[in-house]
């Protein structure tokens, strides 16, 4: 028979181990900060979905060319490419003065990406590409 003691002891016991292998695996996940990956995509695939973007975006004219142009938009997609959230990253710069053109600039890409949408994204893996932050940088397209 067993001993009904050392049967409730071993259960505690891997109830502990279980419990610290949770800790570590939090721990893990929580240092990943998912904000900081730019994006699930490969290169390529990021590179195809921005050109598609590029072919969408109307830059404004007159841009201060000596000035930051990049624009970081943080996107939520379904898995057939529409789009159900969009965010401007920098958005408290698109305020401060002397910003105007940056403003105009981003609600520029921001239409972009509207305007083409559904973009063609890989048709598996949705997990790694659903939500995305790209990075339009308008002199690419100015000097393109």
């Amino acid at each position: 028979m067993f001993d009904p003691n050392s049967i409730a002891a071993l259960i505690d016991k891997s109830k502990e181990e279980q419990a610290e292998t949770t800790k570590k695996i939090d721990k893990v996940t929580q240092s990943q900060d998912p904000s900081m990956n730019l994006s699930g995509l490969t290169l390529s695939e990021e590179d195809a979905l921005k050109a598609q973007i590029f072919g969408c975006w109307s830059i404004p004219l007159g841009l201060p060319y000596n000035e930051n142009l990049l624009v970081r938009i943080k996107l939520k997609l379904k898995p057939d490419g529409s789009v159900i959230k969009t965010e401007i990253l920098d958005h408290a710069r698109m305020n401060q003065p002397g910003q105007a053109f940056y403003k105009v600039l981003a609600e520029s890409a921001l239409r972009a990406v509207k305007l083409c949408q559904p973009l063609r994204v890989p048709t598996t893996g949705y997990e790694r590409w659903k939500d995305l932050q790209l990075n339009f940088d308008a002199r690419e397209m100015l000097e393109g």
